[in-house]
């Protein structure tokens, strides 16, 4: 826009006027200056994310690459000292390990989540996410090398640069030459790194990386070959009485099927994606259980009642059922009753006398997977 402004002067004892010509300055409107800075926040807003994202992939990318180099040199230089190999535990490879590695803090198997985040996410079953409680991580077995001594215990440890990581050392590692091999002896280590601390995500695949053979099972309750269930008090009667909601529940419909506990928990693993065992089931489930008074394996049939036995060591502390109870099986012996196996310290009995009516309450069941 153009103006005109009129400029009034003395000179020589006359006024004088002057018409000059400006030019106005242009300018932005606050309104204006609102929209563009909406404009870059919504960009910012769609942009940042990605930009960070790659920004931690990239951080966590390098922080594994130097974990691995770090720790490759690190059994390096203990094999070249002929100390890799030899010891009988986790705890025995850890005192001699932190010699060699800047270890700031160690944490036995009952206190993993003192050194380790307490929870971890993975990948479940459909690529679903699945939460890992790490306190439950105490042994080779439970990160799924089971094929490792089952008394492999695991420990966790602090790095100095924050890197923390759970660890379980397999005892009947193998001697390796330190002339001709001096490296691929980290397979003798068993192990979950987190490459920023307890800092999140906390996700493998992200932060965390696993090392060779490491894997968590969708199984709430991995036992022999079975995936069982948490154990849970049969306390649900249902109707099965013949035109009831549930009367596909039994194959015979006996007199006390009003109030059918048996039916009720049958109908409780349904629910859960699982069943009520078979004998053979339970029998399989007490054989894992128990060893003899030498400590030797042992052999349950589906019908039959053994004493004089005791539990593994590894289910001493953490059985994975309650002892004293006695538990559902899916098979029933008549209208009226089905089998049951019982679980105590040293016996365990299911043999073909073993029933209760349908209708009793008090017994407990366990539901599985194959």
């Amino acid at each position: 826009m153009t103006n005109y402004k009129l400029a009034f002067t003395f000179a020589e004892d006359r006024l004088v006027c002057t018409n000059t010509l400006e030019t106005a300055k242009a300018a932005f409107t606050l309104a204006e200056v609102l929209i563009t800075l909406a404009v870059i926040g919504i960009v910012a807003a769609l942009t940042l994310p990605g930009l960070i994202q790659n920004h931690n992939e990239t951080a966590w990318k390098t922080a594994k690459d130097l974990w691995e180099k770090k720790l490759t040199e690190t059994v390096r230089r203990m094999n070249v000292d002929g100390v890799m190999t030899g010891h009988n535990s986790t705890e025995d490879f850890m005192n001699t390990f932190k010699n060699y590695m800047k270890v700031i803090k160690t944490c036995d198997k009952d206190d993993i989540n003192k050194c380790y985040s307490p929870k971890i996410v993975t990948t479940g079953k459909d690529d679903a996410p699945l939460d890992i409680e790490t306190e439950t991580l105490t042994s080779a077995s439970s990160m799924g090398l089971k094929e490792w001594q089952t008394n492999t215990n695991t420990m966790s440890f602090v790095v100095a640069d924050g890197t923390t990581v759970i660890m379980a050392y397999q005892p009947e590692c193998p001697y390796a030459d330190p002339i001709e091999d001096t490296g691929s002896q980290v397979s003798c280590m068993a192990y979950m790194v987190d490459v920023n601390g307890k800092k999140g995500p906390n996700r493998v695949g992200k932060d965390i990386e696993l090392s060779s053979g490491v894997a968590f099972s969708t199984c709430d309750n991995p036992i022999g070959d079975m995936c069982w269930s948490t154990e849970f008090q049969a306390n649900r009667a249902i109707d099965t009485c013949a035109g009831s909601e549930y009367e596909d529940m039994e194959q015979n419909h006996g007199s006390n099927c009003s109030t059918n506990y048996w039916a009720g928990a049958k109908l409780s693993c349904q629910e859960k994606g699982m069943e009520l065992p078979t004998r053979a089931q339970l029998a399989q489930l007490a054989s894992n259980l128990y060893v003899d008074s030498s400590g030797n394996e042992v052999e349950i049939a589906y019908n039959e009642d053994k004493s004089g036995l005791k539990v593994k060591d590894e289910y001493k502390d953490n059985p994975p059922l309650t002892l004293g109870y006695s538990y559902w099986s899916s098979e029933e012996d008549n209208a009226n009753t089905a089998y049951y196996r019982g679980f105590g310290a040293s016996r365990t009995d299911g043999n073909d006398n073993r029933w209760y009516y349908k209708n009793t309450s008090g017994l407990r069941a366990i539901c599985v997977s194959n």
